[in-house]
């Protein structure tokens, strides 16, 4: 796994690299669908699988957030607006594993910017460990304090 993370006058940026050994189609599942992404995100579902739909997000009580899909391209390429910021997912097929290139970009106005880039730092590994043995990583196993101090450092946001 490869991660960045980088500023510029008005927005923070976190790309992760990472490879799995599954293909492109089973990743993009997991990823673009209402089935798939509820395994690892339950919160999450699709208005419809498509660009220019919505991306929902169940906060309980029967409150909800809306994410703009900007772009979906099945098996390739997934982006939407999320709060105030832009998530993208793209997917490489290398042989017997697939890249996946997950784009966070946060403007500074946005107060929890670590934590949310933590956050999605450990969907990713999720993803991973979901495409790869059918199995979803543990959230006790993670250190979200250590990982968020260290995108803090990283991010000069201290």
């Amino acid at each position: 796994m490869n991660v960045n993370y980088r500023t510029d006058e008005t927005h923070a940026h976190q790309t992760i690299d990472v490879s799995i050994h599954s293909h492109k189609s089973h990743v993009f599942k997991l990823l673009g669908t209402t089935e798939g992404i509820k395994q690892w995100f339950p919160e999450l579902s699709f208005e419809e699988e498509r660009a220019g739909s919505q991306l929902i997000f169940d906060l309980g009580n029967n409150e909800y957030e809306y994410a703009k899909i900007t772009d979906y391209h099945p098996n390739d390429h997934i982006g939407y607006d999320w709060d105030q910021g832009h998530v993208d997912f793209s997917l490489e097929e290398n042989g017997d594993t697939v890249t996946l290139t997950f784009k966070e970009s946060l403007p500074f106005t946005f107060e929890t910017i670590a934590n949310d880039f933590t956050g999605w730092y450990f969907q990713i590994q999720s993803v991973k460990k979901l495409a790869e043995t059918g199995q979803l990583l543990s959230k006790d196993a993670f250190d979200f304090k250590s990982k968020t101090d260290e995108i803090k450092q990283a991010l000069n946001l201290n």
